[in-house]
């Protein structure tokens, strides 16, 4: 993971990508007990003036930094697979924007705060969602303003409200 994160960062200071912020649930994990995934979940916010809205050139550049095999729609980074999505929701583009700056094993890196996982999780409402959305809200750190704020912003209130009902979370 330390690699990966190597690689996200040399990205970023080369340029090439304005932002990032692991979301998923490997940034799950970070905010509570480590949950199983088979890939690393990387946001992007394109650098500014570019419009990298289809992948290719970001899988160009990483094909010249030695990174070119794939398992499944994941590319190997040091071993590990990690799938890179474009911010492409409000939401998203804010997750990213706002993802806190942690250090793990004396690296840095971008991880999406619980909150707003929650609300892309909400957002997505497959059954897997649900369960993450339980996860997330019972953390000690979950900060419920900050999740309603978020979902009035991105007009997710009368989802949560039904979630909410259905799964016996305190709305």
């Amino acid at each position: 993971m330390q690699a990966v994160c190597d690689v996200l960062e040399e990205l970023v200071s080369g340029g090439f990508i304005k932002n990032y912020a692991i979301g998923g649930a490997t940034a799950a994990g970070f905010h509570g007990e480590p949950l199983a995934t088979r890939d690393i979940d990387v946001f992007l916010e394109p650098a500014p003036g570019s419009m990298l809205v289809a992948l290719e050139p970001l899988y160009e550049r990483l094909s010249r930094m030695g990174f070119r095999e794939f398992e499944q729609e994941a590319l190997l980074i040091h071993d590990l697979p990690v799938q890179f999505i474009t911010a492409s929701t409000g939401l998203e583009t804010e997750a990213v924007e706002q993802a806190l700056s942690v250090e793990w094993k004396n690296r840095r890196m971008r991880v999406m705060r619980p909150e707003h996982l929650a609300a892309m999780a909400l957002a997505v409402g497959r059954p897997k969602d649900r369960a993450r959305v339980v996860y997330l809200c019972e953390l000690p750190s979950f900060d419920r303003m900050a999740f309603a704020a978020i979902l009035t912003r991105h007009a997710l209130a009368e989802r949560w409200c039904s979630w909410a009902s259905t799964l016996g979370l305190t709305a």
